[in-house]
């Protein structure tokens, strides 16, 4: 049969499912290119399927802790100051991912990276943040305080009234 088009898909779509050939147009339009692609804070994108588009988000990474280091900044404000300043490592991700990356703001764009960031730490594809020794202990202690409580409203319950 040969390479299908988009014309093609379009007509697979009108005979499959009975809509006109626009419309089916429309619906694998706002499919392919709505923010499934880029995806939601709950949901991963359907972009993070190609490994060279994780690939690319990495050494994108490596450029930025490479620009944050030298600039002294925090990693948010080095996706702000690289986006603003049309860095070129922000344009070789951009067009490895197939997505404008510079026809957002600067904000969305490090809000964007940060919500990639944790769920690619999520799934395992980047190391997690290195905690402090404070910040563990405090979520220790957290917890055994949470652990105390539970405990104590088990004894409450189980005690048996008096008559």
């Amino acid at each position: 049969m040969g390479k299908l088009s988009w014309n093609d898909l379009r007509h697979i779509y009108e005979g499959q499912f009975g809509v006109e050939a626009d419309e089916a147009n429309i619906w694998i339009a706002r499919e392919l290119f709505s923010k499934n692609w880029i995806g939601t804070p709950d949901k991963v994108g359907r972009m993070w399927q190609d490994i060279d588009i994780c690939i690319s988000y990495s050494e994108f990474l490596i450029e930025v802790d490479k620009f944050r280091k030298k600039n002294n900044l925090l990693e948010r404000a080095a996706f702000i100051l690289m986006h603003e300043q049309k860095h070129p490592a922000i344009k070789v991700f951009a067009a490895d991912a197939k997505y404008g990356m510079f026809k957002m703001k600067a904000a969305r764009f490090a809000n964007l990276c940060g919500q990639w960031n944790k769920q690619l730490r999520n799934a395992g594809f980047l190391k997690p943040k290195p905690q402090s020794e404070y910040t563990r202990k405090s979520l220790i202690a957290s917890a055994k305080r949470v652990e105390k409580k539970l405990s104590k409203s088990k004894l409450l319950v189980k005690r048996p009234t008096k008559k």
